[in-house]
């Protein structure tokens, strides 16, 4: 059995936005929650919202006037709705034939036009007037000079994962070179990108930006997310101050000899499953011995992607054979009474007869991970444990890269395999799977065919004879995220993580009628619309595909006193962190809805987590 200091858990729960908005609109839409509705106004910039000792949530116009759920249902309500999740997007319907489609799950409200960075708090003056006023240059207003979109989104939701630490960073790694960022994404920063324009088509006399080309070469880079929210963390030195007095240097230097900056920022990317290989890559290196090395800590695990970006080409590279489209939609719903006709926002049907179509979409989402060892000696909130990890490449001979080819079980296998012979946890002991569930009918047929297989093997190598009990399957995407690219794995892990805290986590909430087509494999697994049950000693598995053979799959566990006890860590730490563990877990979700539900909580959690420099 491993030993707690190479056993790798997760801290908190993800800070995500999506096309639905953000974590506590996710988790409202999921649960069909009251107060959604209140939540989606938060996240258009319509009401403050103060969250309440007793868990409820007092409501005001940021006028600072009263209001209340029923009166922003009223007012808002509908115009609200059509402006998040999956949903049709006005300047693409005008386009009318024009386009593939006019179907998209894009950011909610005005987050595309200056709304996300407004919530972040992450505008010029916002920065300009922070601690980290050094960085303003790269927070410019102007959208061809500032952080594309998908930067904003690694920023927002990086820094937001920050808020399940209890102290700040630089208490609790004074070292920043024992802290890495961890980003995933399946593209560059689009609507950066975009900015570029061909040599010889623009002279300096009519292009007073040309001179700001690093910002706008930066932005374009798949890697700057990533690399903006670590420089935002790492320790400030002023270039100019630091040339012309180097001695200002001296402070950078550790008691060790390193400098103390942040290792660097880790970057994949690998289609769909970027943010599944991504962690992948930097979990063993949380557990590495080996002479010298200098092994993270803690590490922010990011994803992000803003596909849709600048001008919806990428629905033009899909086409209209893999994407849900209006003709499509109205299909379905000919000769079907008005009580069993599909509106545009549950049009996503993985798994249903009625499967026709992804959705794409736009989302962020980071999350802590560390060892079981660090988290119990620094009395983080442990929300599980994960057990296994895994990646795998495919067969060829596909006619194209979309087409999901053979062998890529290998991922779940070797995430089985791990915990297994790891942590002692056997195929069985897993509920419920977390599924990619495009939303095709050809990749709901894969989608539980490659778990199927993997789960078979996997029991064939543990030596357990016949069937299986059945896995309870969630689809994130049909909540209305729509297919976020890099992103959807660490998503994925998100509705795990309810599910293993107790608490109802998605299922698939837009299945009506089994596909047929589905056949016998269906039967090894639990499909239903209703929210799946949680389980506090339960495990959940994640499995996500991506174009060209990236196949990437995660197994997570349960916390508890029992499951901690299984890795022997030393006993009077385990027995103090188990004294104050009811207290740290209502602290740390009390502190995660705060940052959640405050604006301008980006910059605010940037500053207190930030190292210290020359400031």
């Amino acid at each position: 059995m491993l030993t707690a200091d190479k056993v790798l858990v997760t801290v908190g729960t993800p800070c995500s936005i999506s096309a639905v908005g953000s974590t506590e609109t996710y988790r409202a839409r999921v649960t069909n929650a009251p107060e959604f509705i209140a939540l989606a106004a938060f996240d258009a910039g319509l009401i403050d919202i103060d969250p309440q000792d007793d868990g409820s949530l007092k409501l005001r116009w940021v006028n600072g006037e009263s209001t209340s759920a029923e009166e922003i249902e009223r007012l808002h309500g509908k115009q609200l709705r059509a402006s998040l999740g999956i949903r049709y997007i006005d300047e693409l319907t005008a386009l009318g034939n024009a386009v593939v489609t006019d179907v998209a799950a894009s950011l909610p409200h005005d987050f595309d036009r200056g709304g996300l960075r407004k919530l972040a708090g992450l505008t010029y003056r916002d920065v300009r007037e922070s601690a980290l006023k050094d960085m303003y240059g790269l927070f410019d207003d102007d959208p061809r000079l500032g952080p594309s979109l998908q930067s904003q989104l690694f920023a927002y939701t990086g820094l937001g994962a920050l808020a399940a630490l209890p102290v700040s960073l630089a208490e609790l790694i004074p070292n920043p070179y024992e802290f890495r960022v961890a980003g995933a994404t399946a593209f560059p920063g689009l609507d950066a990108h975009g900015q570029l324009r061909a040599a010889g088509t623009v002279t300096p006399e009519n292009d007073k930006l040309r001179d700001k080309f690093a910002m706008r070469l930066a932005n374009s880079l798949s890697s700057h997310g990533p690399a903006l929210l670590s420089t935002m963390l790492a320790p400030s030195y002023s270039l100019s101050k630091s040339l012309k007095h180097p001695e200002l240097l001296d402070s950078l230097r550790s008691a060790s000899g390193f400098m103390r900056v942040p290792q660097t920022p880790l970057n994949a990317v690998g289609a769909c499953a970027s943010s599944s290989i991504v962690f992948s890559e930097f979990a063993p290196q949380m557990v590495l011995d080996y002479p010298g090395y200098q092994r993270p800590q803690l590490v922010l695990w990011t994803a992000a992607d803003a596909a849709t970006r600048p001008n919806w080409q990428i629905l033009d590279a899909f086409g209209p054979g893999a994407l849900m489209t209006r003709g499509k939609l109205e299909a379905l719903n000919a000769g079907r009474s008005p009580a069993e006709q599909r509106s545009i926002a549950d049009s996503l049907a993985p798994f249903d007869i009625d499967a026709n179509g992804t959705v794409v979409g736009e989302g962020g989402s980071g999350l802590m991970i560390t060892t079981l060892d660090f988290a119990l000696r620094n009395f983080l909130d442990i929300t599980s444990i994960i057990v296994g990890w895994g990646q795998s490449g495919e067969a060829g001979g596909k006619a194209h890269f979309a087409g999901v080819g053979f062998g890529g079980e290998n991922a779940l296998m070797h995430a089985l395999e791990l915990a297994y012979r790891g942590h002692g946890y056997g195929v069985a002991d897993f509920q419920y799977l977390v599924a990619h569930a495009t939303g095709t009918r050809t990749n709901s047929k894969t989608d539980l065919t490659t778990a199927a297989n993997a789960r078979s093997a996997a029991a064939e190598r543990q030596g357990i004879k016949g069937a299986l009990p059945t896995v309870a399957v969630g689809t994130p995407k049909a909540v209305g995220d729509g297919h976020t690219m890099g992103e959807t794995g660490l998503k994925a892990v998100s509705q795990a993580l309810q599910f293993l805290l107790g608490k109802p986590a998605v299922g698939v909430p837009t299945l009506r009628h089994l596909d047929p087509d589905l056949g016998t494999v269906a039967e090894s697994f639990k499909l239903q619309s209703a929210p799946v049950i949680g389980n506090g000693d339960g495990g959940a598995l994640c499995a996500t595909q991506g174009f060209g053979g990236y196949n990437g799959a995660m197994a997570l566990r349960a916390a508890h006193a029992e499951a901690f006890a299984r890795y022997s860590p030393d006993k009077k730490v385990l027995a103090a962190y188990l004294e104050r563990w009811p207290e740290l877990r209502r602290e740390r979700e009390q502190r995660e809805r705060h940052w959640r539900l405050r604006r301008r909580s980006a910059i605010e959690l940037a500053q207190m987590h930030c190292w210290k420099g020359l400031d």
